[in-house]
């Protein structure tokens, strides 16, 4: 697994947008049509881009955007979590 961090504006999106499609992957996000128009704003094309209530695997790897805001949906009640960054 692997974390892309950084201040707002710094490509956090456009990175993991990048991996996903290099990867074959899932994008998870809160709004599937905004990340499919930023997508498409940085020539990425052909992204399965689902919201967090429409999450499948189908044996891809998950690119999740904004970890937070994904806790928060998936699991209201959480108070906090730990993170690795090793």
């Amino acid at each position: 697994m692997f974390i892309i961090s950084g201040g707002k504006g710094t490509g956090k999106t456009r990175a993991l947008l990048e991996k996903a499609k290099a990867e074959n992957g899932i994008i998870v996000c809160e709004n599937p049509d905004l990340m499919l128009q930023r997508a498409h704003k940085y020539g990425i094309t052909g992204l399965d881009i689902v919201g967090y209530d429409d999450i499948y695997l189908a044996g891809k790897p998950v690119y999740i955007h904004d970890i937070n805001k994904f806790i928060e949906h998936t699991i209201p009640e959480a108070a906090g979590y730990t993170l690795n960054l090793d």
